[in-house]
């Protein structure tokens, strides 16, 4: 990819916390490579869901990033830490009124669901993340399998004042051909706000590197990565 991609809303590069890099030189040689492709920004985004990774919460993600912010912003690439949130039943009372969700810049919050079923809550938690002054960013949508090929689930879901954030690796098919079409149902409908590589692994870099963007997919990720940047900023300005 070639494209200038400044600022990703999403991996999984603070190590040794869910499935993502397991150790801290990984982690930095993965921002290092990314950084020679032209990153500046990136937000680290963690797992937070009790059932797979108990010890995670955004205090003890706040603690990890404060062991290895330096070191990983050493490699040039300035970071900030958040979460991605899984919708399950009883989120909404373990993060009582909003108050101690690991959020984006902006009062953003990046929610994701299983790839095999979609949550049952999803659209009365989405209902309340609104309620609180959050604004829900669904992670990944085109790699939903229980979605229709028309992404018409997704759409109610956007009615509902809620962003969308591609996984640009979708678009060059490494999810499967099926999460290749919806990305690009998605994003000729002009459904997604946001752009993010949700890194787990160095091998993805390489991916990163030999993935070609369709001719008429260029203006509308072009658009993407411009929100992308306007999220860091509203971090770098306090809002």
């Amino acid at each position: 990819m070639d494209m200038d991609f400044r600022t990703d809303v999403h991996c999984h590069i603070l190590p040794g916390v869910d499935d993502g890099f397991g150790s801290e030189e990984k982690s930095v040689m993965a921002l290092q490579l990314l950084h020679e492709r032209g990153l500046e920004h990136s937000m680290l985004t963690p797992h937070i869901y009790p059932e797979l990774y108990p010890a995670n919460n955004p205090e003890s993600i706040r603690t990890r990033f404060a062991e290895v912010s330096g070191m990983l912003e050493n490699t040039g690439v300035k970071c900030l830490v958040a979460g991605e949130h899984m919708v399950y039943q009883g989120i909404d009372a373990a993060f009582p009124a909003g108050g101690s969700f690991l959020t984006l810049p902006d009062n953003h919050i990046l929610i994701e669901m299983s790839y095999a079923y979609e949550s049952q809550n999803i659209r009365d938690f989405v209902f309340y993340l609104n309620a609180t002054g959050l604004h829900p960013v669904l992670a990944h949508p085109e790699r939903y399998s229980y979605y229709s090929m028309d992404m018409v689930e997704v759409k109610s879901i956007v009615d509902m004042d809620t962003r969308l954030q591609l996984n640009i690796l979708s678009l060059g098919g490494f999810y499967g051909n099926t999460a290749k079409v919806k990305a690009g149902i998605l994003l000729e409908a002009g459904l997604y706000s946001y752009l993010g590589t949700d890194l787990h692994s160095l091998s993805q870099i390489e991916q990163l590197k030999s993935l070609k963007i369709e001719k008429k997919h260029v203006p509308a990720i072009e658009k993407l990565l411009e929100n992308n940047d306007l999220l860091w900023q509203a971090a770098s300005s306090g809002v």
